[in-house]
């Protein structure tokens, strides 16, 4: 598995299968655009290969635990393709913003019958 940086301060753990398909992604990203380059630094640079130990635990770098201000607490999300993890303080940041701002009615017009 891969462990790196994620949006709004959390982590992402990718499995190494759907990793591969984020790699060709940001590969395609033109080497021309420096928001492109800096997303990708930003993503490649935190990028750290783990796996699970005789526990099913995994060990997050000092870096990262850091970018994400992770303590002893720590909250495990589910997502397409990755897990999330969050300090506890930021997933209730990050779902009371959902809440405050709900998506817009044509986001979610596939997901509410």
């Amino acid at each position: 598995m891969i462990l790196t940086r994620g949006m709004e301060g959390c982590l992402y753990i990718f499995p190494l299968a759907a990793w591969k398909r984020v790699e060709e992604q940001l590969e395609q990203l033109p080497l021309t655009d420096a928001s492109s380059r800096a997303f990708v630094r930003f993503f490649y640079s935190g990028a750290s290969k783990s796996r699970l130990d005789a526990q099913s635990r995994v060990s997050v770098p000092g870096p990262l635990r850091t970018f994400a201000d992770l303590g002893t607490e720590v909250v495990v999300a589910g997502a397409p393709g990755r897990l999330e993890l969050w300090s506890p303080s930021r997933w209730d940041a990050a779902i009371q913003a959902v809440q405050d701002n709900p998506p817009h009615p044509e986001l979610l017009a596939n997901f509410i019958a």
